[in-house]
């Protein structure tokens, strides 16, 4: 087996209420940062006993794909102090899991620092161009393989910009400068040292048309017009939308605050039919007119937010009971056939023809899959972390997380460390099997390495089980809390 290259994970929430990783006190409704989650303890655990199975003398390179810290959700200190809790852990200076650089790819719960890093990377763009030479416009994605200054033909877009905020949290717990944490948008990719083997990390939210509703509305209104075939395209139509909804609104004060009680009112359709209810009234009483065109306007003002609320829940992760729905598969088809296959064509010389493996999580629901797609030669392999998150009332089974090991020769394995279960057991840890049927030693060596049934797996399969179902279980009373009236009165929901 070559050495461990890469460790991927993803959609770890930090802040968030419903995020395993972090510490939600028995019985509270609100996060405490300053701890680390039981879960976050042992996973890390976990992980040393993967890096201790590498053959390599140098530490495994970690990637972050995205939605790390919960800006949606949680305010910026509580998702920064819980992230803090990672770090402690995860780099302990006397023995990190983890080498110095750390690769980042943004998700939508986090999709403002990319657009922080974008605009410090122009600025400095702007700096470096004579005053008698004209700009060129901002970019939107950065490569997706990473090239150097050094480079003869390079420019300053080649280079990936720094996670500003991501490398001085983690510099302030370490006392560290020569951390760093480079950001990849939406793109990051790996390519073994001959060539024959492609990795790919992308967050996942660009195979859900929900993240796309600009170049949708677009389309519809100028009909003439056509979707973008370059990444470049869908995220210069979208950035604004993606970035304000799922990674901004929630970091606006009282109001982001309400945008939190939303998105969890997302499990409760007596709760949504009571929030509709609320706006459908309220924002009847602005439109001008006697109080009996107000009154007409109020129900169709419900109907119209009940069945925008109704569609909300019709996200991926919001659909049980299949790894992937039918129009996720197609959307995900459709991502890697056209955006992400031309910029792999562009900037990597063996492209599509290479054994290619696609790392995305997103979805909050584990899987690995190999399919043949327009445009590669070979049939790709997918791999979904899943997710660190409890954001349904109920047991869904197909939830889960899932870490991505990579080596040096671009072989991938999927760890599968929980999926939601009945309450009968404790989940199963497993290295999930390769979904290509070809030969993988990285594979064959973690599942002689590891023993899933000694410590520290054990413990962090109980950990997990016991904060699912405390999850599970606060849920239902953060929604009840929310819709309780100021003077302490319960609403109804009719």
């Amino acid at each position: 087996m070559s050495p461990i290259r890469f460790v991927c994970l993803s959609d770890l929430h930090f802040g968030a209420e419903n995020s395993l990783l972090t510490h939600l006190p028995d019985g509270a409704l609100t996060v405490d940062p300053t701890k680390p989650s039981d879960v976050l303890e042992q996973l890390v655990a976990c992980l040393s006993e993967v890096v201790k199975s590498s053959v390599g003398s140098s530490l495994p390179t970690l990637v972050l794909n995205g939605d790390v810290l919960e800006f949606a959700l949680a305010t910026d200190n509580v998702a920064a102090m819980a992230f803090d809790r990672f770090v402690d852990l995860a780099f302990d200076p006397v023995t990190p899991l983890f080498g110095p650089v750390v690769y980042y790819v943004p998700g939508n719960h986090d999709h403002h620092l990319w657009e922080v890093a974008r605009e410090r990377q122009y600025s400095d763009y702007v700096m470096s161009v004579p005053p008698d030479v004209d700009l060129g416009p901002p970019w939107h994605v950065t490569r997706m393989f990473e090239r150097v200054a050094a480079d003869d033909d390079a420019w300053p877009g080649d280079e990936l910009p720094s996670a500003e905020l991501l490398e001085a949290l983690m510099r302030r717990r370490l006392g560290d400068a020569s951390v760093t944490v480079k950001i990849a948008y939406p793109n990051l990719g790996y390519s073994s040292p001959d060539g024959s083997a492609t990795v790919i990390f992308h967050h996942g939210h660009f195979i859900e048309s929900m993240y796309v509703l600009m170049t949708e509305l677009r389309l519809a209104m100028f009909p003439s017009t056509t979707r973008g075939a370059n990444v470049w395209d869908w995220e210069s139509d979208n950035f604004a939308w993606i970035d304000f909804f799922w990674s901004t609104l929630g970091r606006s004060g009282e109001s982001g605050a309400g945008v939190g009680i939303i998105y969890n009112m997302l499990q409760s359709p007596p709760a949504l039919k009571w929030l509709a209810g609320n706006l459908g009234g309220s924002v009847s009483e602005l439109v001008p007119g006697p109080r009996v065109a107000k009154k007409a306007v109020t129900p169709a003002l419900r109907r119209a937010l009940g069945a925008v609320a109704g569609r909300a829940t019709k996200l991926e992760r919001h659909t049980p009971g299949a790894v992937l729905s039918d129009d996720a598969t197609a959307g995900l088809g459709r991502y890697l056939s056209g955006p992400l296959r031309a910029q792999l064509e562009a900037e990597h010389a063996g492209g599509s023809a290479s054994r290619v493996s696609f790392v995305f999580g997103h979805t909050h629901k584990p899987f690995e899959r190999s399919g043949a797609l327009d445009g590669f030669a070979r049939p790709v392999a997918m791999f979904n972390t899943g997710g660190w998150v409890v954001d349904t009332s109920t047991v869904n089974e197909v939830q889960g997380a899932a870490a991505i090991v990579v080596d040096e020769d671009g072989h991938v394995a999927s760890l599968r460390l929980y999926n939601q279960y009945d309450g009968q057991g404790p989940s199963t840890v497993c290295v999930a099997a390769d979904p290509t049927g070809e030969p993988n030693p990285l594979h064959d060596e973690l599942s002689r390495a590891l023993d899933f049934n000694a410590e520290p797996w054990t413990s962090f399969s109980l950990a997990v089980a016991g904060a699912v179902r405390q999850r599970h279980e606060a849920l239902p009373r953060i929604i009840d809390h929310a819709m309780v009236d100021p003077d302490g009165a319960q609403p109804t929901a009719g």
